[in-house]
């Protein structure tokens, strides 16, 4: 298993700053853990993501997935990081080819994956 990373946009405000977004697949029981100041919408979004990647026919890992957002110490709020940490658990999960490091992931999955 491997770590990837992915970008999103964390606002405050008017203000956007980015969210540098990693996941880390390894042995272990599975687990979904967020790390990284999140509120209650982004703890819930593990629930979501889950269901959007497995509803979309992909595989989702049987292992100890551990999601990183940081800055830790910069709010994060809401379900606009739902694709970014989506993306970067398929690409670590090896289902994604490596991703480019100028691109910014911003959207609210559906259950379905929509």
């Amino acid at each position: 298993m491997q770590t990837a990373r992915t970008m999103a946009v964390a606002l405050i405000g008017t203000d956007g700053h980015l969210v540098t977004v990693e996941a880390d697949i390894t042995a272990g029981l599975p687990a979904t853990i967020v790390l990284g100041v999140p509120t209650t919408s982004l703890r819930e979004a593990r629930d979501r993501i889950r269901a959007a990647i497995v509803n979309s026919g992909e595989r989702w890992p049987d292992s100890k997935i551990t999601i990183s957002l940081s800055p830790g110490s910069l709010p994060k709020r809401g379900s606009a990081f739902d694709l970014a940490i989506a993306i970067a658990i398929m690409a670590a999960n090896g289902d994604l080819p490596e991703l480019p490091d100028n691109l910014m992931f911003l959207a609210e999955l559906g259950l379905d994956g929509r």
